[in-house]
């Protein structure tokens, strides 16, 4: 069933959602069949009392339906609630119910007379004070609230205080329109003789005019946690380990003096790295500072770096008597700028390291 965009005297222009509302009396309800021909859809969850036997009996899988097929769905609540005290037994009842499950649209509260249940006995003020605290409760939980009612019989006649203009209204009207009714509402139940093909029997038909449902925001992607890198460098003129250095706030080295040996370590996860000793080898790995990567008095002419981080870890050589060579991020002896740092023959007196 497709949604269709119109004109009508609710709002200037709606786009109009197809939906239906079930129980356990649609019985075991085929959604496969069902999904192509709605837009939407509302659960009875249950009714009265936190009582087992009082859950709707097709709930627990109508729901879990509507999630496998991803079918937009609300919940309703049959209450029988005259009082606080039965609002109290009610949430209970709506909580156990909802423990563990997603939903992204207000919880409505039926209010109808039925089974020797007459609202009407009920003053208009104890029925607002009765709904103000199933809104409270809801709220409380982390649901917004909604209701269900008849037109004529309850919106217009016991529903008619300001407080209720800002809760999602659920307004029944057998009909081909919503008569005498001014008020902006969000869903309009058409009829109860409804039929789709998926279910046995009839169904109840409604017209969504505004979304009930709220989109689930992203949940922000937390910004990773910087990392350092501390290194150090032997300078074989001074014949001396120099101070650490941090990141790129400075290099290790000193330029004109060769750099021997290299000692580093991360603020969080390892390191590793190796050295190329001029007219010589590459020599083992080294991780963190478990030991030092060179020979004293030997100057290196390459370096290779890698982290098991999951970031990307970038550094760079500069050459006795000469310049700065490009960032290298790889990590392997045969590639020279991408590999590993350096150019093999040509003396490194600093480098620079840092974590992205």
């Amino acid at each position: 069933m497709t949604s269709v965009t119109l004109k009508t005297k609710h709002k200037e222009e709606i786009k109009m959602l197809n939906g239906i509302d079930v129980s356990h009396y649609q019985g075991e309800i085929d959604w496969e069949k069902v999904k192509p021909q709605i837009d939407f859809a509302i659960l009875r969850m249950g009714l009265g009392d936190d009582i087992k036997s009082q859950d709707d009996k097709q709930f627990e899988r109508n729901y879990s339906e509507c999630v496998r097929l991803g079918i937009p769905f609300a919940v309703y609540f049959f209450s029988y609630a005259v009082n606080k005290a039965k609002v109290a037994k009610e949430i209970a009842h709506i909580k156990r119910l909802l423990n563990g499950k997603k939903i992204n649209a207000p919880v409505y509260i039926d209010i109808e007379n039925t089974n020797g249940l007459n609202w009407r006995t009920i003053s208009n003020a104890d029925l607002l004070c009765i709904l103000r605290e199933f809104n409270k409760q809801l709220n409380t939980l982390g649901y917004k609230m909604g209701i269900y009612s008849s037109r004529s019989a309850f919106w217009n006649e016991k529903m008619s205080d300001k407080w209720y203009d800002g809760i999602s209204k659920w307004v029944a009207e057998y009909g081909d329109k919503v008569n005498d009714f001014n008020r902006p509402y969000d869903i309009w139940q058409h009829t109860s003789n409804g039929r789709i093909d998926g279910i046995s029997g009839n169904v109840d038909m409604n017209i969504m005019y505004n979304s009930i449902f709220t989109e689930e925001k992203p949940k922000p992607v937390p910004k990773p946690s910087k990392i350092d890198v501390i290194y150090q460098v032997w300078d074989d003129v001074k014949n001396a380990w120099l101070p650490n250095v941090k990141n790129t706030e400075d290099y290790a080295g000193i330029f004109g003096h060769d750099v021997c040996c290299v000692f580093a370590n991360l603020s969080k996860g390892n390191i590793t790295y190796a050295v190329h000793y001029k007219g010589g080898k590459w020599l083992p790995e080294v991780t963190n500072r478990k030991d030092y990567a060179g020979l004293y008095n030997k100057p290196i002419d390459g370096i290779m770096m890698k982290t098991d981080t999951g970031r990307i870890i970038r550094y760079r050589a500069h050459l006795r008597r000469s310049n700065w060579l490009p960032w290298v991020t790889g990590y392997n002896s045969k590639d020279g700028n991408n590999g590993y740092a350096g150019i093999l023959g040509r003396e490194i007196d600093a480098i620079q390291i840092e974590v992205r």
